[in-house]
């Protein structure tokens, strides 16, 4: 017996939970929110002590570009180690101590190895290498799927966990094979292709940066090698790659998220704001976004010149959790932005608190400190666990932090 779509999607949030005006006085916790602005971090990863930056390195213990996350249904935290070229894992991360070494890793053999498309080498891609891979995200059976944004493709790796150190993926697209690397804008081709996402029934999204969209793929752990996209938003066909700023118009997608819900929210880096499509599968191509973040409508897209609570400046990241909290890295500021039932908020709504920083007007610092993070390029929110991790891409590490109460609802 098939179960309706909205019993499954009900059934699937304890894993999608785990998985992505202004004033200068610190603000006051929400009534009943798990964090506090400003809270201190609990663990780091890559580096050896919580206000102690990383080496930017390749080993099992440092980074070097720590970018986008995610979270395995059992917990384990992938890790987009982006200058070198490789993913790692970090397992049992909710517990892990500071400055212990990760226990797995894809697209490099070693721990100390560092070169672009690794298993061929140089400019030469492999089912095994990377070249600045950007996006990771990982479905509910444990089907990895990491952007390879220098050679254009989306690479799918079954049961990742499991996977030996430089294993091989198991699936390309954006490419009709592994040797390939060419761009293009047709529905079967990607220009620096940055975010991915997965929905709860499979169907997975992918922002395709220079094309100015953001591809979905239906059932993507049964397409085979090359197969063409199934919808498009930011453009009305496959085949426009123009930017703008509208509400069916993007520029430069970097991130994307999805929640229980099948809502999709995409981080419109070059418009420094985040675009929500509600039921996002069910809309034609290039249909437009029903609600703005970071901007005060769709037809505003300039960059902030001051930090505060309703602005963002080149939006990294994004995660969503079980209660509905929007999670985003807003890298230009060096801050993490919380909105509380995002779904729910208006056009240019404030964020109701501030991780990283002190408060709503600090998004200058970018030092290693127990409070503070430099470019977070990388967000990921575990509800079971109430764990919070960020990418602090300027500092080479990874930081985890505590919430005080219940992440699900």
């Amino acid at each position: 017996m098939r179960l309706p779509l909205r019993l499954v999607r009900a059934a699937a949030l304890t894993w999608l939970g785990s998985c992505g005006a202004s004033s200068a006085v610190t603000p006051p916790p929400l009534a009943g929110t798990p964090w506090i602005s400003g809270q201190t971090i609990e663990a780091v990863f890559g580096a050896g002590t919580l206000s102690s930056a990383g080496s930017s390195t390749a080993s099992q213990v440092s980074l070097s570009g720590p970018g986008a996350l995610a979270l395995a249904p059992g917990g384990a935290l992938f890790v987009v180690d982006q200058l070198n070229h490789r993913v790692i894992r970090e397992d049992l991360a909710w517990i892990k101590f500071t400055g212990v070494g990760a226990d797995g890793l894809l697209g490099q053999a070693l721990f100390t190895g560092s070169t672009r498309n690794a298993g061929a080498g140089g400019s030469v891609p492999s089912a095994s290498g990377f070249d600045n891979p950007q996006g990771v995200a990982m479905d509910g059976t444990g089907v990895l799927y990491v952007s390879d944004r220098g050679n254009n493709r989306v690479l799918r790796f079954n049961g990742a966990v499991a996977k030996a150190n430089g294993a091989a993926a198991d699936a390309v697209l954006g490419q009709a094979d592994f040797t390939t690397k060419a761009f293009g804008t047709t529905a079967t081709q990607f220009s620096e292709p940055a975010g991915v996402a997965v929905e709860v029934l499979g169907t997975l999204w992918v922002t395709d940066r220079n094309n100015n969209r953001v591809l979905r793929f239906n059932s993507a752990a049964g397409k085979a090698n090359g197969a063409a996209a199934d919808g498009v938003l930011g453009q009305a066909d496959f085949v426009t790659a123009t930017g703008g700023t509208s509400s069916t118009k993007m520029r430069t997608p970097h991130a994307v998220i999805v929640d229980a819900s099948g809502n999709l929210f995409v981080a419109d880096q070059g418009n420094h704001r985040v675009l929500v499509f509600l039921n996002a599968a069910a809309k034609a191509n290039g249909a437009a976004a029903d609600l703005v973040l970071g901007q005060a409508d769709f037809t505003s897209g300039t960059a902030p010149v001051a930090a505060s609570a309703t602005n963002m400046y080149l939006p990294y990241a994004l995660a969503i959790d079980n209660a509905g909290r929007l999670y985003v890295a807003d890298g230009g500021q060096n801050r993490i932005l919380v909105f509380h039932g995002a779904i729910a908020k208006g056009n240019g709504a404030a964020a109701d608190l501030v991780l990283g920083k002190p408060n709503f007007t600090d998004g200058s610092t970018t030092m290693a400190t127990a409070t503070n993070v430099g470019q977070p390029y990388g967000v990921a929110v575990q509800s079971s666990t109430g764990k919070l991790y960020i990418s602090d891409y300027s500092n080479a590490r990874v930081v985890r932090l505590q919430a005080a109460s219940s992440l699900v609802p």
